[in-house]
């Protein structure tokens, strides 16, 4: 019962904004015009007169006089009683009635999947990102991540990692890897977080004849997008990362020789060796030896992995 009484007057309000918009197309409301609410709305107004959606709604003939009525309803009530609650006020409304109201003119395909992203979810409307009164109503690029980051502040705080992408030196914004107003993949602009990835770094797409697993599956396995202390966006430094799911060679617990060693074949590589030398060669970066760990079309020449040991 609770569920029902209050999903009932969400629905009631965007069905009556539905109604007003309808009858204020085809001319058949009209309460107050706006150089009524301009009285006591002075500031609004003259912000407004700046933005998109008037210059827009200024070409309406059956708008004519009436644009606040367009998005806030037929404001009679309002101005006789000077009460709020009797005017619909989007920024205050939630997200079935603040964004259905923007969706009767906002249809692009972007917004498809609005209503069940993450953003809806969580009770986020679009006066939360956009305001409408003002000019700059769709956040530019420079205001695009501080508005992101005002919610997600772990993001902003990864975004100055040692390792990150370049949105701190403004060559990147939010916008270019997200959709917020919903997406198939965590708002991800693209049908995978992999194919994300491939939009920008091609040369690691493939496919290869050896291929590594996790990269045929998720960057995001290896990869923290938003930032990392370990180079190159890595989500643990090596070897740990690796030794999540590959053993640790054998050769790491072997004793070494302990004393200098010549190399006949060259004796630049000569040099001293000590009882942990097996170890630190085989337990610092496994890329010195596997350089091509996102594929190769070469075989390795290790026999025991049938050639795919990305060595090269």
């Amino acid at each position: 019962m609770k569920q029902t009484t209050k999903a009932g007057p969400r629905w009631l309000a965007t069905a009556l904004i539905a109604v007003a918009l309808l009858l204020m197309g085809q001319g058949l409301l009209a309460g107050v015009p706006d150089e009524t609410c301009a009285d006591c709305h002075d500031e609004v107004a003259e912000g407004f007169a700046e933005t998109m959606h008037a210059k827009f709604l200024a070409d309406r003939a059956d708008l004519e006089g009436h644009l606040c009525e367009s998005c806030h309803g037929d404001g009679t009530a309002h101005v006789n009683d000077e009460d709020p609650a009797l005017i619909i006020n989007p920024a205050k409304a939630d997200q079935f009635g603040s964004s259905q109201l923007c969706m009767t003119c906002h249809t692009d395909d972007q917004f498809d999947g609005w209503m069940f992203s993450e953003h809806a979810g969580a009770d986020v409307n679009c006066a939360s990102c956009h305001t409408v009164h003002t000019s700059d109503a769709t956040p530019a690029a420079a205001q695009c991540n501080e508005t992101c980051y005002s919610c997600h502040s772990d993001v902003r705080a990864a975004g100055y990692m040692p390792s990150h992408h370049p949105i701190a030196e403004g060559k990147m914004t939010c916008r270019d890897c997200h959709n917020p107003h919903g997406g198939s993949v965590t708002m991800a602009m693209g049908d995978s977080k992999r194919d994300l990835c491939l939009s920008c770094h091609a040369e690691i797409e493939g496919p290869h004849v050896y291929e590594h697993a996790p990269v045929t599956e998720d960057c995001g396995i290896c990869h923290d997008a938003h930032g990392s202390v370990a180079d190159k966006l890595l989500k643990q430094t090596e070897p740990a990362l690796c030794l999540n799911c590959h053993a640790m060679h054998f050769h790491a617990t072997v004793v070494s020789y302990d004393g200098d060693f010549e190399v006949p074949m060259a004796p630049e590589r000569a040099g001293t060796s000590n009882p942990d030398s097996w170890k630190s060669g085989m337990l610092t970066k496994c890329t010195q030896c596997h350089t091509a760990i996102h594929g190769s079309d070469l075989s390795s020449q290790t026999t025991t992995t049938g050639g795919n040991a990305l060595t090269r």
